[in-house]
């Protein structure tokens, strides 16, 4: 079922069209949701997470619009997924209770977070459309052809703006002190 028979008996009310919309973005949600809570919560709770998302896609499915149910589904999830990490309250562990060897030194706790933002700087300092193009495929997991397809572009032109945006972003880690190697691909 193509995404526009699936908005189609969404706005019906049509069950199959659910079912469809699950199979065809659960991947996609479930990408989402494991980005931002893959470090904090076990697998259960980005799985029912994920579930979450499609239970509110379907009470909400009047609001999709034509042509846009991708995006909008990655909403949800992100949204979601915000809402359980808020949701989280830190357990006051005993003293006897502090695992020693498994935590992160603060050192590299700071270390991480400053890599975080200087490379969302970086990313933002891309410019439109290299920017967007960046975030869709390397945080949003979105398959060049998709993105191509979205944005009406060529995927050669796309792949040539990842590699070009790979280039700037080694360039602007290396500057703010960071050696970190990026995958060509």
């Amino acid at each position: 079922m193509n995404e526009e028979k699936i908005v189609n008996g969404l706005h019906s009310g049509d069950l199959e069209a659910l079912n469809a919309a699950i199979t065809e973005f659960t991947a996609y949600a479930y990408a989402i949701v494991f980005n931002v809570l893959g470090d904090f919560l076990p697998q259960e709770d980005i799985e029912e997470t994920v579930s979450d998302t499609f239970v509110s896609l379907w009470y909400s499915r009047e609001k999709v619009l034509r042509g846009k149910l991708k995006p909008y589904i990655g909403t949800i999830a992100r949204n979601k997924a915000k809402d359980k990490l808020r949701g989280i309250k830190p357990a006051q562990p005993l003293e006897d209770d502090y695992p020693v060897a498994c935590c992160i030194e603060p050192e590299e706790q700071v270390l991480k977070k400053e890599m975080a933002i200087a490379t969302r700087e970086a990313v933002d300092a891309m410019g439109e459309p290299d920017s967007e193009i960046f975030k869709r495929h390397y945080f949003l997991y979105q398959r060049v052809d998709d993105i191509a397809a979205d944005m009406g572009m060529k995927p050669s032109a796309i792949k040539a703006r990842l590699k070009r945006g790979r280039e700037k972003l080694r360039i602007a880690l290396g500057r703010k002190g960071f050696e970190y190697g990026i995958i060509d691909n």
